[in-house]
């Protein structure tokens, strides 16, 4: 098994990706999708825990083979992008 951050495996790191991807799903839900609409409801209300979901699946694919850790930066890019596109509708897009 293929050792992660701090000696950890990473697919324990993607079991703790998926348990804050839970919470997220249903306790921290921003004020501001009680009033969006469309795409960017689905942003805000989906965004976060979306974003934990795909670093869990970067870390399985970590976990699972070293061959694929190019498919596993693109899909924690993807992450990245959509916490980005998180951050702007909710706190810049009104």
């Amino acid at each position: 098994m293929n050792k992660g951050f701090f000696n950890l495996p990473w697919l324990v790191w993607a079991g703790l990706a998926l348990i804050v991807a839970l919470v997220y799903s249903f306790i921290g839900i921003p004020k501001s999708a009680e009033t969006a609409v469309g795409l960017r409801f689905f942003i805000i209300r989906w965004g976060h825990a979306l974003t934990w979901v795909l670093l869990a699946i970067n870390f399985v694919l970590r976990g699972i083979s070293p061959n694929l850790d190019g498919t596993a930066n693109l899909v924690a890019g993807a992450g990245g992008v959509m916490y980005l596109l998180f951050m702007v509708m909710t706190f810049v897009v009104k």
